[in-house]
């Protein structure tokens, strides 16, 4: 099945989880995986994101061209009196690749809403990094129209403002809010239909080529028996892996599996 990009994405995300110790000898342990595991030819890119402490250290751990590291969160100034905020700029200076904004998380506890995620994903692309933007529906709904309307607004709302030029740095992840540490995934065929509303919507909003260069990964309970189907989808980029990939031998396997759907 031809791929609207050819890279494929393996990411995961720790919540509050592992001190900095912890954080380290997962991060080497995982970094001598991909650098013996992933060999050139194959156009996979994994990447990690665990809590802020330990973010700096992994400058000198992180060696594979094919391991990236980001932060679960950001600020949407450089500095300035926001006491107990973190700067995109100092995330970019601790070698943060990706930045995670807008998980569930995020949106119910502490209450951030559409129009504070874009000033952040605006203010990380300012920096160079690479947001990714999660969005999903709160409950699983019979009736999609519902479920796209819901996953418009945020889109959208989003991406508000954003350049042209910068949108394919953008990674949407598709994380539907009742799958997320559910016993299993969302059916395939829901989870194409979404991802394929998504990919028309990016296609009406900023053309073709915009949205045919669009990341989109999907997370919420993915496990070694759906991966298989989901990679296989034709909108999909990758998968994004939340408490599960604490495991480093599970995030090692699925990124195993990953490989040899996609590299086969």
């Amino acid at each position: 099945m031809v791929k609207t990009n050819s890279k494929t994405l393996i990411g995961s995300s720790w919540k509050m989880n592992k001190n900095v110790d912890e954080s380290i000898s997962y991060a080497k342990k995982l970094n001598e995986f991909v650098l013996n595991g992933i060999n050139d030819q194959q156009d996979i890119e994994v990447f990690f994101l665990p809590t802020f402490l330990p973010l700096f250290s992994l400058k000198s751990i992180i060696t594979s061209p094919k391991l990236k590291y980001g932060s679960q969160n950001s600020g949407w100034q450089d500095e300035g009196p926001f006491t107990g905020e973190v700067s995109p700029a100092h995330l970019k200076d601790s070698g943060c690749t990706y930045i995670e904004l807008g998980h569930a998380e995020r949106r119910n506890m502490f209450m951030e809403d559409d129009g504070m995620i874009n000033r952040k994903l605006k203010a990380v692309l300012k920096n160079d990094l690479r947001p990714i933007l999660c969005i999903g529906e709160k409950e699983k709904s019979k009736n999609m129209k519902d479920v796209f309307k819901f996953l418009a607004k945020q889109v959208q709302t989003g991406l508000k403002d954003v350049h042209l030029d910068d949108l394919d740095k953008v990674i949407i992840a598709y994380e539907p809010v009742w799958a997320i540490g559910a016993k299993y995934s969302a059916p395939v065929k829901y989870i194409e239909d979404s991802l394929a509303f998504i990919r028309e919507l990016l296609k009406r909003e900023y053309g073709n080529s915009i949205s045919q260069r669009q990341f989109i990964i999907y997370g919420g309970s993915v496990t070694p028996q759906s991966t298989p189907d989901i990679l296989s989808l034709e909108n999909v980029n990758g998968i994004f892996i939340g408490r599960a990939a604490l495991n480093l031998e599970y995030f090692i396997e699925m990124i195993k599996i990953a490989m040899d759907i996609v590299c086969n």
